[in-house]
């Protein structure tokens, strides 16, 4: 099958025939489709619709579902491919999902093809779930709901065998990842120092230029045990939180998982998707709250060791912003917004933390 260039080509015909695809949609006829363009300020590496259906004959399928696509814009794209994030995702679709403790879209279709795009057709959690905003960001208790089902999902694959048998999930420090990143890094830097120094700590741009020289071997301290799968995308526009039980929680967007820490996850979300004052705050209590998770899933964690790997985590993680300051196209007005808080977010974080400390360990 050809993958559609963009949400425009996404026909009747092609949705169809991608159905027919599966032997559980053999007799599905289409009778017409409406998509919606739902990725517009909330994804950066891929398009996002929500298609509507009418059917002839409609069997199994579903009324609506989502379809992601390859990015359009080509800064963007570069990086998605070299770090070969497509092929990641659809292979979470196609080996881990379905077997996975954590709630994640059903998969209908997944194609990646030869020149390095894919297409996913995935369930359309919208019905029973609401999702969160990056730009608002998290409350407390969305936060603490969300480590409670990370926890679990990190005790499943802890330190794990099975982990090898994914030869498709990188490590941090992979050779792609060390070549890629720190460029990416360091095309920030200058755009930070210039241009946002009236937005984000002094301290932070200081510990910033600091790390420019020794951001290989932050990579290489970030990329060590103990090993579990990372979603490591964590951001508040990737979870949903059931509008029936605020205590389940489900999670999109596998292009970025990781075989890495636990606590990079925690890291992410808090560092990039919490208004500061309760980041700031409660930062050692997420992480405690995480531990005692972990705990309750027979999973053995130091709270030293987490607040270590933790600072480790939100001084790396500063590359994110790194790239959305740099180069990356945040597609409108809500994708600007979404990038200014998760620049001011991270930065801030860095100098909340103290994770300068770290420095001094480089």
């Amino acid at each position: 099958m050809e993958i559609p260039l963009d949400l425009s080509h996404v026909t009747s015909a092609w949705l169809e025939q991608a159905f027919h695809s599966s032997d559980r949609f053999q007799d599905v006829v289409i009778k017409s489709i409406e998509c919606e363009n739902i990725g517009e300020g909330t994804g950066i590496f891929g398009e996002i619709g929500l298609l509507t259906v009418s059917y002839v004959n409609q069997g199994q399928a579903p009324d609506s579902l989502v379809v992601k696509l390859p990015c359009i814009e080509p800064e963007n794209l570069a990086v998605a491919q070299a770090l070969g994030i497509y092929a990641r995702e659809v292979a979470f679709y196609q080996t881990v999902a379905s077997s996975s403790s954590l709630r994640v879209p059903q998969c209908f279709y997944s194609f990646m093809g030869d020149d390095g795009r894919f297409v996913l057709l995935i369930e359309n959690l919208s019905n029973d779930y609401v999702v969160g905003d990056q730009v608002k960001g998290a409350t407390h208790e969305q936060v603490l709901s969300a480590i409670d089902i990370l926890a679990g999902f990190h005790a499943e694959w802890w330190d794990s065998p099975n982990l090898h048998v994914l030869d498709w999930l990188p490590n941090p420090d992979d050779p792609a990842y060390m070549e890629a990143v720190p460029e990416i890094y360091r095309a920030g830097l200058p755009v930070l120092v210039n241009e946002w120094d009236s937005k984000v700590p002094a301290e932070s741009i200081e510990v910033a230029q600091l790390l420019e020289p020794k951001f290989e071997q932050l990579m290489l301290l970030f990329a060590g045990g103990p090993h579990t799968f990372s979603h490591a995308d964590t951001r508040l526009d990737n979870l949903f939180f059931s509008k029936s039980d605020e205590q389940d929680v489900a999670f999109i967007d596998f292009q970025l998982c990781l075989r890495g820490r636990g606590i990079n996850d925690i890291a992410y979300l808090v560092g990039n998707s919490v208004p500061q004052g309760i980041a700031a705050a409660n930062w050692e209590l997420y992480i405690e709250h995480w531990i005692k998770a972990l705990a309750a899933n027979g999973v053995d964690y130091a709270f030293e060791d987490a607040v270590l790997h933790y600072r480790q985590a939100v001084l790396y993680y500063i590359v994110g912003a790194m790239s959305l300051i740099a180069s990356f196209d945040t597609g409108n007005e809500r994708g600007a917004a979404m990038a200014e808080t998760y620049v001011t977010r991270i930065f801030n974080h860095v100098a909340d933390i103290e994770a300068r400390l770290i420095l001094e360990k480089l």
